[in-house]
């Protein structure tokens, strides 16, 4: 990408990402968003934590009371996972870094393992997601796919206008 597409970019971004938070903060005051999903339970890019709907839907006190519970389960279940999977790669690590042949029965056994980590926080993440669609009424969930389909006709502007750089070349200088 270009210097100057990245200058447009960047600014078109923030904007969007401020008025989002904007937003955000009137249609969900005091309620706890989602645990820090970054790398080692950080918050993600920017510092910035994905709200569980989008702007502008407004929910009653006994709906955030639910959206608190269900992170509030699932937190603790994640951090297992997720110290579980460390140890995984431990292992994994320690396997790999022996003096002569390879346990490859070892590895991959150990290799399952991980995979079906990921498979169970895949699953986790489908379980929050369908409880949190089921908190809605149906009129605040066609409010939230009118909203998603705006940002999404927002992202397909930005696109047209920022264009891809060719996938077969170089870069255009800038």
């Amino acid at each position: 990408m270009t210097a100057f597409r990245l200058s447009v970019l960047f600014p078109a971004l923030a904007s969007v990402g401020l008025l989002a938070g904007s937003a955000l903060a009137h249609a969900h005051p005091g309620v706890p968003g989602p645990q820090p999903d970054g790398m080692h339970g950080r918050p993600g890019p920017g510092g910035m934590l994905l709200p569980p709907f989008p702007p502008g839907i407004t929910l009653t006190e006994a709906q955030k009371a639910q959206v608190h519970k269900i992170f509030s389960q699932g937190h603790e279940e994640m951090k297992a996972r997720r110290e579980k999977l460390k140890s995984l790669r431990d292992k994994i690590r320690t396997a790999l870094s022996v003096d002569g042949d390879l346990d490859r029965t070892l590895l991959a056994d150990l290799t399952k393992q991980e995979s079906d980590l990921h498979v169970q926080e895949a699953q986790a993440r489908l379980e929050t997601q369908e409880k949190l669609h089921d908190i809605l009424t149906p009129e605040q969930r066609r409010q939230a796919n009118a909203t998603m389909e705006k940002i999404r006709s927002l992202h397909d502007q930005l696109d047209a206008i920022m264009g891809h750089p060719p996938e077969d070349g170089p870069p255009p200088a800038p």
